[in-house]
C-alpha cells in the first residue's frame, strides 16, 4: 500500500502542471485570432472598447482590463488625505488588433500587462474566451471521429 504523502505529493504536481501560466494563454490567444473574421471574434471576445478605421480596408479593435491593485499593499493610516499605496498601483493591458478586410491580421499587446512569472500575464484574460471556445470546438471534432 502507498503511503498518503507519496499519493499527496503525485496529486500537487498533477494540480501545478493543470495550472497554465498566464503569459502562455496570452500568446495563444494572440496566435489563435489571427485569420478570424471580425463576427467570431466579437463573439468570443465581445464588443472593442474601441475602434477606429484606418483606411475603407482596415480597422483596429481596442479591448482594455485593467487591474486596479497588484504586486503591492494599500495601507490607510490617519493621514489627512487618506492613505498610500507600497509597491505597484496596478496593471492593465491594451490588446490592439489588426483587421483588414474583415479579418484578423495582426495582434499587439501595449501597457504594463508583465505579471510576476512571465511578460504579458495581465493580458491573458482578453482573448481566452476564444481560446475556451477553439478548446472546445477542438474536443468535439475529435470525438467526432
Amino acid at each position: 500500500m502507498r503511503k498518503p504523502s507519496v499519493l499527496l505529493s503525485g496529486f500537487g504536481i498533477l494540480l501545478i502542471c493543470a495550472c497554465t501560466p498566464a503569459h502562455y494563454v496570452a500568446d495563444r490567444g494572440r496566435h489563435l485570432i489571427v485569420g478570424m473574421d471580425a463576427a467570431t471574434l466579437k463573439s468570443c471576445a465581445g464588443i472593442p472598447t474601441r475602434t477606429d478605421r484606418l483606411d475603407p480596408r482596415t480597422e483596429l479593435y481596442s479591448y482594455e482590463i485593467k487591474y486596479e491593485y497588484t504586486n503591492g499593499a494599500q495601507v490607510t493610516l490617519p493621514i489627512i488625505g487618506g492613505g498610500f499605496n507600497l509597491g505597484a498601483s496596478g496593471s492593465y493591458c491594451h490588446a490592439i488588433v489588426r483587421l483588414v478586410d474583415g479579418k484578423v491580421v495582426a495582434v499587439n499587446y501595449a501597457g504594463d500587462n508583465d505579471d510576476l512569472i512571465g511578460k504579458e500575464g495581465v493580458c491573458a484574460p482578453i482573448f481566452r474566451g476564444c481560446l475556451r471556445e477553439y478548446e472546445k470546438g477542438a474536443k468535439a471534432r475529435t470525438e467526432a471521429r
